[in-house]
């Protein structure tokens, strides 16, 4: 997570978005960017009740054709999370579309971001440090968060962004055997 004061924006270069989903640039909240993009990939999905699996979806499928080395599955489910978020509190018609990016940092991180139209969000910081009761259904960013995911957001000229962070997985060391002996 990131304080309010860091939730600013760095714009890298942009250029408008093709008709094929290729957009060039990032934009980037201080904190949670932490080095130059390697690899990227923008999607819209329509603010309907699919969006959420559909953005599942797609972020399982690119992320497996781009081989990267965070937990496929969960970044998946963060993304469907995000996406899920943006198309229940944006206020968007079904037939408006959500943009959504995926980026893979030279670090090997990857940084999935979602913007939808509206600037503000109200009780970010309760929402992402929500804990379920005993009992209670995990849900929204909460589920992110417990998946590893560091979580900002920021308003832009169009709305907002939010961004997730995924560290990538831990490389075992070359000298420790590949199964481990347990009593």
């Amino acid at each position: 997570m990131t304080s309010p004061a860091e939730r600013l924006f760095r714009l890298f270069p942009q250029r408008p978005s093709a008709l094929d989903g290729h957009q060039e640039g990032v934009t980037a909240i201080p904190g949670l960017l932490r080095g130059e993009p390697a690899w990227m990939w923008n999607w819209q999905f329509r603010a309907n009740r699919h969006a959420a699996e559909n953005a599942r979806s797609y972020t399982r499928m690119h992320l497996t054709l781009a081989n990267v080395s965070v937990d496929i599955e969960d970044a998946a489910a963060i993304g469907g999370v995000l996406m899920a978020n943006a198309v229940t509190h944006s206020g968007a018609p079904a037939y408006a579309q959500i943009p959504m990016q995926w980026v893979l940092l030279k670090t090997g991180e990857l940084l999935i971001q979602v913007q939808d139209s509206r600037r503000d969000f109200p009780g970010f910081d309760e929402a992402v440090t929500w804990e379920p009761a005993e009992g209670e259904k995990p849900r929204g960013l909460w589920i992110a968060r417990e998946l590893g995911a560091e979580l900002a957001f920021a308003p832009t000229e169009a709305g907002k962004i939010v961004q997730a962070l995924i560290k990538p997985l831990e490389v075992p060391a070359w000298d420790s055997p590949a199964v481990r002996h347990t009593p």
